[in-house]
């Protein structure tokens, strides 16, 4: 991104945030609404992101990766929109709470059991399932490097890595996908 439309930004520019809205905004709107499958969410967090580097507009540094800066942004408001699905008991869609934003040590203690608890989940699976898994999402391998790693097809590492999905949305419900996107992304 051209770093005089960020400098512009940082000293309070509403065209230059207009512009990085309309560049940025389809993008993270896409990625969200991926992750969470659920437009109305989507557009918040796409809003409260917005609102956000408006907010911090002083604390941007335009000689880094704002790319990176907003997809750090939009990962947490995400993962926080789920974190507090799951904490409250409710399906993703069920939520509706415009500020995404916490930082709070209790957001941490409850990011961290929900984190044991999807652990023990993957550690109940059985052996060769859940070495595919880690492998997959944990250590980023392809299937073809899972599969040479453990002599299997990679057919096999495909099926293993289907079940071990559909087991995380059987005990966790439809919030398990869209946290495990999140957290892994992390």
């Amino acid at each position: 991104m051209d770093s005089k439309l960020l400098y512009r930004l940082k000293e309070g520019d509403r065209d230059a945030f207009n512009t990085v809205y309309w560049r940025y905004s389809p993008k993270v709107y896409n990625t969200v609404l991926y992750l969470l499958n659920d437009s109305d969410a989507a557009e918040d967090i796409v809003q409260e992101l917005f609102l956000t580097i408006w907010e911090r507009r002083g604390q941007i540094q335009p000689e880094l990766n704002f790319e990176a800066y907003i997809a750090t942004i939009a990962r947490n408001l995400a993962y926080n929109y789920v974190r507090k699905a799951f904490h409250n008991n409710q399906s993703v869609e069920d939520i509706n709470d415009s500020n995404l934003i916490t930082n709070s040590d209790e957001g941490a203690i409850e990011a961290e059991s929900l984190r044991e608890y999807i652990f023990n989940v993957i550690s109940s699976f059985p052996e060769m399932r859940r070495k595919v898994f880690i492998m997959s999402r944990f250590e980023n391998l392809s299937h073809a490097e899972i599969a040479e790693k453990l002599t299997i097809s990679e057919r096999t590492v495909a099926v293993h890595i289907y079940h071990a999905l559909k087991e995380l949305r059987k005990v966790l419900g439809d919030k398990a996908v869209a946290f495990l996107l999140i957290y892994l992304s992390m």
